[in-house]
């Protein structure tokens, strides 16, 4: 008597459209299969056209089946014949994150998500800063920060990416933010009410922005008896302001990972900051007095006039990462038309919540936290 023919399904996963055929196992048999039985709530039903098991599998584990077959050879079809299988579905990835919320009562609590929207006659402002999934996992808080504000002639826009080795890094990220950020906005303020401001003094501004927000870190550190990099973090800074004749300048600082760019559909995109590397892979730098001391300054704040109106576009590594894998990609415009077709795909530009809510994108590995302000024309 023959052997029993002994069938494998390939593994399916809950959510991802399957379409397998039955593989026989040892031997060459030739077959055809009649039927085949599983579980109704798998989602699964066998296509007799196309021999497949397909579907979308919508719950996760290790099911039963039973393969209805005949043997064909030599123009003849055996009887019908039954050979037990199993199938298995692997669970959604996403089902397996926890999101459990962060501890308010720890010192530097702080939201675990945030966003927020201006706009003036002349642009529309959108940020959103979202705890990624493996701080998310284990409850810890979100170290991503960001400061936005506007005026007349003037827009601010800050992100931060605390260092997630650095155990106050979530507030130095916001201390950072608010500090530079409402330096600035005091003095763009008080600029408005004078003639306006030339790109030398403006350059000054952010510099000294930048010093005090260096202060706030290490008078912090003291007060908490603390060390600086205990609150280290990244650091994106734009200032954007136009002159007396119309035209629009742009002043810009970095350091460490994340992404300035001034992006234009189809046509351009010009980078505003050099992402930084450590000495390892993974490795970045953060804001400290290497990054901002007179030299640093002089060389990490840069000055850009463009020729035509583009949106502006700032966000930590936890955006761009999985749209830009190389730093050649960064410079393609074909791949930030592809960021760019994502968020209007989403919807995720019509507000500063929903601009969070599309945040929550899906990318194997990864799941950092995610902080992104886009600046766009109102015409």
């Amino acid at each position: 008597m023959a052997a029993p023919l002994q069938f494998f399904l390939p593994h399916a996963s809950v959510g991802k459209a399957y379409a397998h055929l039955p593989q026989l196992l040892h031997s060459q048999t030739q077959v055809e299969i009649a039927s085949i039985d599983i579980a109704a709530d798998t989602g699964l039903l066998f296509d007799e056209r196309s021999q497949q098991l397909t579907g979308q599998p919508q719950l996760a584990g290790d099911y039963p089946v039973t393969i209805y077959y005949q043997v064909v050879g030599n123009g003849e079809r055996s009887p019908i014949k039954t050979a037990a299988s199993s199938l298995l579905i692997n669970p959604d990835p996403r089902s397996l994150w926890k999101n459990l919320p962060s501890d308010t009562q720890q010192i530097y609590a702080k939201p675990d998500s945030a966003s927020q929207q201006m706009q003036t006659a002349r642009s529309y402002i959108l940020a959103a800063s979202q705890r990624g999934r493996s701080h998310a996992h284990k409850g810890q808080f979100r170290d991503d920060d960001f400061f936005i504000a506007t005026g007349e002639r003037w827009q601010l826009t800050i992100v931060a990416d605390g260092a997630g080795s650095a155990k106050y890094s979530r507030y130095g990220s916001y201390l950072v933010c608010q500090t530079v950020g409402k330096y600035l906005q005091h003095a763009l303020i008080q600029g408005e009410k004078q003639q306006g401001l030339l790109p030398q003094q403006l350059k000054d501004l952010l510099a000294t922005a930048l010093r005090h927000g260096l202060s706030a870190l290490a008078n912090e550190a003291y007060v908490q008896q603390a060390e600086l990099r205990d609150y280290a973090t990244t650091l994106l800074a734009v200032l954007g302001y136009q002159e007396q004749t119309g035209q629009f300048v742009y002043l810009s600082y970095g350091v460490g990972d994340g992404v300035i760019a001034l992006y234009q559909p189809e046509q351009q995109v010009q980078l505003l900051n050099q992402p930084d590397g450590g000495e390892f892979a993974g490795q970045t730098r953060f804001f400290n007095e290497d990054a901002a001391n007179m030299e640093a300054l002089a060389t990490r704040i840069t000055v850009y006039y463009p020729s035509e109106a583009a949106t502006l576009l700032l966000m930590t590594d936890g955006v761009s990462d999985p749209f830009f894998e190389t730093e050649n990609q960064l410079k393609d415009v074909r791949h930030w038309d592809g960021l760019w077709q994502n968020l209007h795909q989403q919807q995720a530009l019509s507000s500063a919540k929903h601009l969070l809510h599309w945040l929550d994108f899906w990318s194997a590995g990864n799941h950092d936290d995610r902080t992104i302000i886009v600046v766009m024309g109102t015409h």
